[in-house]
């Protein structure tokens, strides 16, 4: 089945794939004077008609040619730090940068015949520059971007496999990798900054990718990557405290989540704002977005709901009502926020006017979800879960499912990340003590800080009545195989805060360590001393 009536739409008037140029890796060079057409400009020295390699905003990176873009820095609450690039101009220099676009004037000498060109606001100017050079592939693509504090990865799987079944081939960008047809690409972060994204995109489009399904960071929006990138659907799935070593507060955190929607008007699309009305927070988005509204959820209001929902054993099934008719829908995914998560890649298939047929095959073919509550199945007589919950409404969502689940006792094992926001270790200390029969609190990435200080923050929040369910592990390892150990059958086993990641932060260092790998060693020896086949 071929692409949708509003992806045709959206493409109509632009140039076939491939026709701007090569693949993104052969670019040719472009004057800088074209890929400065949208930025605001302050002053400038130099001739803009210099040649550009490259857009680079680390120095390291540069080569002879490039265009050096000096984004600020930032020192968040937290420890969180992003280095200011005026401090790296000599560096860039000496490695051969063509120009400096800058924020401030270089307080080193500048070579003759480099330009400088000072704007407003760098970060803007390299999202633009960025998609300028690679000809703007967004706008010949159909563009999904997903927000909010938890659900973005799942969405993103569920929405993916919804384009695949309607015909589309699909390009995914978010958390746990970047894939443009079969090609996996490790991701470094959940949205690319603004240069890899345009590279990635074009590379999309030369492809022949017709649809890319991507997860939009609240980081990504404060700091513009995504500024003019033309979404044809941005989707809302819900918002809860988190990042707020970066966001000074929620306040702040939900209007940097409202930016791709108010940016929606300037697609240039017939663009769809798909926003979860259940949640508290998705009026505000809705009044803030720019385009056609589209909701979804359980309330009433929604344009896209459910009835006769109906757990399976690994799974639910449900009617999905919406304004052009209704389907049912095999969901062969555990967790009840799944249910959601569901519904907003449906509402998102029809925004896009895609058959209500392969809207029902997309969401049964999705495949399970790397550390999304992952359960490991190694034979054991009790259930084991792995999901990558590391804030506090996420990590309720996943002990409620849990416990659906569950004959016996919950027993979950958790940390909280270092150099984050630390007004959450608390909350998730009371939760998780709330919600689980027995609790092993221990290291998650502690980065930069002291593991027993993240911990000992985590136990403020236990209520006294419940330390004693309470134990401290900061090895994570031995907090596992406790958990492991103590399960009996019927029991469920929670370890969450990582999930797809396969690696610890401990003082600078990253160090190997995956928490499904970990669980099924353990299991092999638990079961092999119990005299059990492994």
């Amino acid at each position: 089945m071929g692409p949708p009536s509003l992806l045709q739409r959206n493409r109509s008037d632009l140039p076939a794939p491939g026709a701007a140029g090569a693949p993104a890796a052969g670019r040719a060079k472009r004057e800088l004077a074209d890929l400065l057409g949208q930025v605001e400009i302050v002053e400038a020295s130099g001739s803009l008609d210099v040649p550009i390699g490259a857009i680079r905003s680390d120095s390291s990176t540069v080569e002879p040619g490039d265009v050096f873009v000096c984004i600020p820095g930032y020192r968040a609450e937290g420890g969180e730090v992003r280095a200011d690039r005026h401090e790296y101009i000599p560096h860039a220099l000496e490695r051969g940068a063509a120009a400096l676009v800058v924020e401030r004037q270089p307080s080193c000498p500048v070579p003759p015949g480099v330009a400088v060109v000072r704007v407003r606001d760098c970060w803007e100017a390299l999202a633009a520059m960025s998609c300028a050079y690679y000809d703007h592939p967004s706008r010949r693509l159909l563009m999904v971007g997903i927000t909010g504090t938890s659900g973005k990865t799942s969405t993103s799987f569920f929405t993916d496999s919804v384009l695949r079944a309607a015909g589309h081939c699909t390009a995914r960008l978010g958390t746990i990798e970047h894939r443009i047809g079969e090609q996996i690409i490790p991701a470094l972060q959940t949205t690319p900054e603004a240069p890899e994204l345009g590279a990635l995109l074009r590379t999309a489009l030369d492809r022949g990718v017709t649809a890319v399904v991507m997860e939009v960071s609240s980081h990504a929006l404060e700091l513009r990557r995504v500024e003019g990138i033309a979404y044809d659907v941005a989707v809302f799935t819900n918002l809860s405290q988190d990042h707020l070593n970066f966001h000074p507060d929620m306040e702040h955190y939900l209007r940097a989540k409202a930016r791709l929607f108010e940016g929606l008007a300037a697609s240039g699309k017939n663009s769809v704002a798909v926003v979860n009305c259940d949640d508290p927070q998705g009026s505000y988005v809705a009044q803030a977005s720019r385009g056609r509204l589209l909701r979804y959820g359980l309330l009433p209001g929604a344009d896209v709901t459910l009835e006769n929902l109906r757990r399976e054993k690994w799974g639910f099934s449900f009617l999905a009502r919406m304004p052009c008719g209704a389907v049912h829908i095999d969901l062969p995914h555990a967790g009840e926020f799944n249910v959601l998560n569901a519904l907003a890649a449906i509402a998102t298939g029809v925004a896009l006017e895609l058959p209500l047929p392969a809207i029902q095959r997309g969401i049964l073919a999705t495949p399970p979800i790397p550390g999304r509550f992952e359960r490991i199945d190694c034979g054991q007589d009790f259930l084991v879960f792995v999901d990558y919950a590391h804030k506090p409404d996420a990590l309720q969502r996943v002990l409620r499912s849990a416990r659906s689940l569950t004959q016996g006792l919950l027993i979950a094992v958790f940390g909280c990340g270092g150099d984050r926001d630390r007004g959450k270790r608390p909350l998730m200390g009371e939760i998780a003590s709330r919600h689980s029969d027995r609790v092993i609190i221990t290291s998650d990435n502690p980065r930069n800080e002291n593991p027993d200080r993240i911990i000992a923050e985590i136990l403020a929040g236990v209520p006294a009545e419940r330390r004693h369910a309470v134990h401290v592990e900061p090895d994570r390892r031995e907090a596992i195989r406790i958990a492991l150990a103590a399960a009996r059958p019927g029991d469920t086993v929670v370890i969450a805060g990582k999930g797809h990641e396969a690696y610890q932060l401990v003082a600078g260092q990253r160090l190997p360590f995956d928490d499904r790998a970990v669980v099924r060693e353990l299991l092999a020896t638990i079961r092999g001393s119990s005299g059990s086949a492994p």
